[in-house]
């Protein structure tokens, strides 16, 4: 519109030159006032575009920011085998909970314990030795020589016993916190090889939700801001608040994770689950 209001004064100017040369210049004073006019109303028309995409983009800040999240357990646990003997017990199944101290995997280690009591047997017959060595040596009977190698049999003996008993305590696996069991990976009467998963397990007696967000939300979100949690699985919201700030920025997306925590837990809520987090950022 503006283009031909320009075009017009143009042909206005020619012809008012034509019919009459003696007024060309007040003419030209006439287009020089309409292009000033034309000047104002683009000028007004760039303004009033401007506030308007300001007037969008603050309104955008101003509603709800979302972003995707996690639902993290406390902890994830792949218990291993510290030696290659046969699973006697593996009482709790997928998906049961249990408690912290409960035997998750007994091994049969019938074995080592008998090797333990020969070890302990051969303890107090060194031990004997040496004190008997160091009662001759009072009495003259013996040399240092003497007491010296039979104090080493004893430690000797000693630390075979030491290695038998942290060999036995391997054949029992406690739970190491409240939890649930996500997966078997070996069942009763195995032989699982030396450092073989056996059973997954996790802490899920509170939970966590893992955020990326970008890097300029940094400039209003910090630990204790408060969010909404939708779980795609469940369909429901959640209340929730920032529990910690990632300590570095992704350069490449510039992102950065954050982790909250739900202010009350969900008794439906299972680690795993995804869901959008809508954040309601400062208005000043």
């Amino acid at each position: 519109m503006n283009n031909g209001i320009l075009i017009s004064a143009g042909m206005f100017a020619a012809i008012a030159y034509m019919a009459s040369p003696a007024s060309a210049g007040d003419a030209s004073s006439a287009v020089a006032n309409m292009a000033k006019k034309d000047a104002a109303r683009v000028e007004a028309a760039s303004n009033v575009t401007s506030s308007q995409a300001h007037s969008a983009n603050t309104n955008g800040l101003q509603g709800q920011l979302e972003a995707r999240g996690v639902v993290m357990p406390n902890a994830e646990v792949t218990l291993g085998a510290g030696l290659a003997l046969k699973i006697d017990e593996m009482p709790f199944k997928a998906g049961q909970a249990f408690k912290t101290g409960d035997t998750l995997i007994k091994f049969n280690c019938g074995r080592q314990q008998a090797d333990l009591r020969g070890a302990k047997a051969n303890l107090n017959k060194a031990a004997t030795l040496h004190r008997g060595k160091r009662r001759l040596k009072s009495r003259g009977a013996a040399g240092n020589q003497e007491v010296r190698e039979a104090a080493a049999d004893m430690a000797i003996a000693s630390a075979t016993v030491d290695g038998l008993r942290a060999v036995i305590s391997l054949c029992t696996i406690t739970a190491p916190f409240d939890g649930h069991v996500v997966e078997r990976h070996a069942e009763s009467h195995e032989i699982p090889a030396a450092n073989a998963p056996l059973l997954t397990v996790v802490d899920d007696s509170s939970l966590e939700l893992d955020l990326i967000v970008p890097s300029t939300w940094l400039r209003w979100v910090k630990k204790g801001s408060t969010f909404e949690f939708t779980a795609d699985e469940l369909g429901e919201t959640y209340q929730a608040s920032v529990d910690r700030m990632g300590a570095k920025i992704d350069a490449v997306s510039q992102t950065i994770k954050i982790t909250g925590k739900f202010i009350k837990r969900p008794p439906n809520i299972l680690a795993g689950m995804s869901g959008t987090a809508k954040f309601s950022p400062p208005t000043n």
